[in-house]
């Protein structure tokens, strides 16, 4: 028996130059190597260290692929045995050679261990010459990283030219540096000893939302090292962390977010982060499980900034949350610079949008009531469409600044219903993009009581028509935001109480009701006849 043990030990050793030994829920990686014949252990390193590690020995069109497999649920989904071949680096001959690895998943009484055999595979083409290929790939890397840098010189000779304060300066310009370094490592060491008053106010922060204690605990050691870490289990401990964090001043850089949650899933806090307008201050990472398509597009209707797929690669996530993390840095720095260079605009625009609310104060409130009527009977006639209570409420706020864009058009057009030039449609069609693009500073003035989403669209769209002959951009049928499908028959109703003279709510109607599938969805105009008398009777007490 000895002698059979002694050919299998042997077999193993011949066949077999590494081994290793990977505890992910213990994030410990022991490795133990081929030395004289017996299997020594070399080294030992965290879980997202090593796979952290994996692209300076693995193959680069073959890391993705290595990371994958060291999985327990990628094992678990093929019978807990992966055999992967991928190409490493020897360190001795300077060149990538073929490797196999047979990859098996143990239940070490309920504890989940990888065990990982690194075998050198045979044939002719064994060895994997980097030779002219990798001069390419280090000339293609350093005319990038010139490019980079000169870019980067170029944004921070512009902004010490700029009429800013000296705080906006600093922040931009560590931005920029910042964003360099992700991108080439290799300049960070030059770049902290040779950095001088790069301003930083206090430690950024990671918030991790998920009631997987694995993955939080794998994301929180890819970002320890530079980042404060925050970590909520489910929805409402998440916003109750998100109003602590603001009100203790904690720079909070990015979220990361798990939909399926106990007590308040992932769409619980995405609705918050709309209403906060959070979308537009920090980017916002979906951590993905297998969601299905309808989950996943309702995920993205949001402003969401990326949805990242298990296993992860510590890597690949280090790098696309610093770059953006970076990149709302500097686009969030650069607004405040516009305001402040643009100081006077905003403040016509405060103005502008002050004399609106004084000019149509009796309208906003009627269309208000409107709104909110026909949108709680849209809620109830037509469920699939997932109206809430909430969104109601939302939906009916964000239309009171439906026409603020037509304190850019001329006086002449305001009263013109139709025979419009060319000249006069374009003019008609901008004053929507533009009174979308004031939302921004509504929203500003009004500490966030009007939801951006559905104020932008209504703004944009209201003159869309349901048959693809309205503008600005001559949408069609579903295609037309809900919200600005609604809000398009109240502003009917509206013009038409104010030129049907005298009011003549029958004849209002019916020229309602002769739009349906034209101008107006025809469920919307359903909805409509079915509250058409609490429109008279709002009107006829003027609100």
């Amino acid at each position: 028996m000895d002698d059979y043990k002694r050919i299998i030990d042997k077999k193993i050793l011949e066949s077999y130059v590494q081994a290793l030994i990977i505890d992910a829920n213990g994030d410990a990686v022991y490795k133990y190597i081929n030395k004289d014949g017996s299997f020594e252990l070399d080294s030992q390193l965290s879980y997202v260290d090593y796979i952290t590690n994996a692209q300076s020995f693995i193959f680069e069109d073959d890391v993705h692929n290595y990371v994958s497999s060291l999985s327990i649920s990628k094992l678990e989904e093929n019978n807990n045995r992966i055999d992967l071949n991928y190409k490493m680096l020897d360190n001795k001959l300077g060149a990538y050679l073929n490797y196999c690895n047979n990859i098996y998943l143990y239940d070490d009484n309920g504890k989940k261990i990888i065990v990982v055999l690194v075998s050198k595979t045979n044939g002719e083409n064994n060895t994997y010459q980097e030779t002219e290929m990798g001069n390419s790939t280090v000339t293609q890397k350093y005319s990038k990283m010139i490019d980079s840098i000169s870019m980067a010189m170029l944004k921070i000779h512009n902004i010490v030219n700029m009429d800013n304060n000296l705080r906006t300066k600093d922040e931009y310009i560590n931005s920029v540096l910042v964003g360099l370094t992700t991108d080439y490592p290799e300049l960070n060491k030059s770049f902290n000893e040779n950095a001088t008053q790069i301003y930083k106010s206090g430690k950024e922060t990671i918030m991790i939302i998920d009631d997987d204690k694995m993955t939080c605990n794998l994301i929180s050691k890819i970002f320890e090292k530079n980042y404060g870490i925050i970590i909520a289990n489910n929805g409402e401990e998440a916003i109750n962390k998100i109003k602590e964090s603001t009100n203790n001043g904690v720079n909070v850089s990015c979220i990361f977010l798990d939909l399926i949650m106990p007590v308040m899933d992932g769409f619980g806090v995405l609705e918050y982060l709309n209403d906060n307008n959070y979308f537009n201050k920090l980017p916002v990472i979906i951590i993905s499980g297998n969601y299905d398509k309808e989950t996943r597009n309702k995920a993205y209707s949001y402003q969401i900034a990326d949805m990242l797929e298990k296993p992860f690669n510590a890597q690949v996530i280090r790098h696309r949350i610093e770059n953006l993390i970076s990149l709302y840095r500097s686009s969030g720095i650069l607004s405040e610079m516009m305001l402040e260079q643009q100081g006077n605009l905003k403040n016509i625009i405060d103005t502008v949008i002050n004399s609106y609310k004084l000019d149509n104060s009796s309208t906003m409130n009627l269309i208000r009531k409107y709104m909110k009527i026909l949108t709680m009977q849209v809620s109830v006639q037509y469920p699939e469409l997932n109206i809430n209570g909430n969104l109601v409420d939302k939906m009916a706020e964000s239309a009171i600044y439906f026409s603020i864009g037509n304190y850019i058009m001329p006086k002449s057009l305001l009263t013109k219903r139709t025979g419009y030039t060319e000249e006069e449609k374009k003019i008609l069609s901008n004053s929507n993009v533009i009174g979308s693009s004031m939302v921004k500073y509504v929203i500003a003035l009004e500490n966030n009581q009007i939801d951006s989403k559905y104020c932008y669209e209504i703004t944009r769209y209201h003159n869309e028509r349901y048959d693809g002959t309205g503008y600005p951009e001559g949408l069609s049928g579903e295609a037309i935001p809900l919200a600005a499908q609604i809000a398009a028959l109240v502003i009917e109703y509206v013009m038409l109480v104010n030129t049907v003279v005298p009011i003549d709510y029958d004849r209002i109607a019916s020229l309602i009701e002769m739009e349906a599938g034209k101008k107006f969805n025809p469920k919307i105009v359903e909805c409509f006849k079915r509250v058409r008398t609490e429109f008279d009777a709002i009107t006829k007490v003027g609100g």
